[in-house]
């Protein structure tokens, strides 16, 4: 079943960027050495994230080779991702396929050139038990809860399309992903379509998930979060692009086979409980190197429309309409580089 979403659906909201920074790496004791050092602004949303795993560790200098400065720059939104970017003042960031369609529409200089995680079960709808809610039929005229201009706003609405209902048959509240929890307990929304770590605690204060992003690999779609990187920093450190990128995929495993280093290193870093560590851990699905240079995800050098691009399409052609981008841009395959995933297998 192929998604095709209409006029209205979909609303486009902007953020202000906000940015912290936190400097790493080895100071250069002459002058003229630390100005020919070179500096990766490196995004992070501040969670249990390979970024701040690395600045956990403290592990800037193994990344990227030492006499590379690193600046951790901290964002909420994937608008704000985008902003930076156009402002050359973040490198490189995870953040979902949305916003980056906004921002190649609208001209900024970044590419997608690795697939950060495929989006299963991380983000969900959850039903109040009492709303009596059992299929996603069920709810027209329901108050649904979520933050927009994100990837579960999205995914909520390809959602609905499967179930016949528009965006006139629900009522979607756009709410911040922090003041979910509280409404929900008020019983102001019915539902939310939320990710981890709101959408446990709505579960364990009477919800049900009806509704996982990975079921929408059946419709055509391939729901991802992934590393983009301004095409400026890409051209003149390739190298620094391909290290990172390296060290990702060694620092996926250890993600998935290693989580008691993981647990204790991150609640320790962030200030969490280590069941936010563990609830993260579980629903991180990464997708390895070889695998992205299939058809199924970005495929190899100069293929055209894979599947993340007809995801791409899809996102596209979806804010044309509603008014959030002004033209379709001629080619979607222009946003996506697998060459350094050519260079790690």
């Amino acid at each position: 079943m192929k998604l095709n979403l209409s006029r209205r659906d979909f609303s486009l909201t902007a953020s202000q960027m906000i940015i912290g920074s936190v400097t790493g790496g080895s100071l250069m004791s002459a002058s003229s050495v630390f100005a020919q050092q070179k500096t990766v602004n490196l995004g992070t949303f501040g969670g249990i994230d390979a970024q701040n795993y690395i600045r956990a560790k403290n592990a800037m200098d193994k990344t990227f080779g030492g006499g590379t400065k690193v600046d951790f720059v901290t964002v909420r939104a994937g608008s704000e991702v985008i902003a930076a970017m156009a402002g050359n003042s973040l490198d490189m960031c995870n953040l979902g396929s949305s916003p980056m369609v906004v921002g190649y529409a609208n001209g900024v200089q970044a590419s997608l050139v690795y697939i950060y995680k495929n989006i299963i079960d991380s983000e969900a709808l959850v039903v109040q038990n009492s709303a009596k809610i059992k299929t996603l039929a069920d709810l027209k005229g329901k108050r649904v809860g979520l933050p927009f201009n994100t990837s579960v706003h999205f995914a909520a609405l390809a959602a609905f399309k499967t179930a016949g209902l528009g965006v006139n048959d629900v009522q979607l509240i756009n709410m911040r992903a922090d003041t979910i929890p509280s409404a929900w307990t008020r019983r102001e929304i019915d539902a939310s379509y939320i990710w981890v770590p709101v959408m446990p605690k709505l579960v364990e204060d009477g919800g049900t998930i009806i509704f996982k992003t990975g079921d929408l690999n059946n419709t055509g779609l391939v729901m991802f979060d992934a590393f983009l990187v301004r095409d400026e920093f890409k051209k003149k450190n390739p190298e620094l692009v391909l290290a990172f990128l390296k060290d990702f995929e060694k620092i996926a495993v250890t993600f998935k086979q290693s989580p008691k280093d993981v647990v204790d290193t991150m609640t320790k870093f962030l200030g969490v409980d280590e069941a936010a560590v563990m609830r993260s851990l579980n629903t991180f699905y990464p997708v390895t190197a070889r695998e992205q240079l299939t058809d199924k995800w970005l495929g190899k050098p100069g293929t055209k429309n894979s599947s993340v691009v007809k995801t791409l399409q899809v996102q596209a052609a979806f804010l044309k309409e509603t008014g959030q981008i002004n033209a379709l841009p001629k080619d979607m395959n222009g946003l996506v580089d697998s060459s350094f995933l050519a260079q790690m297998v």
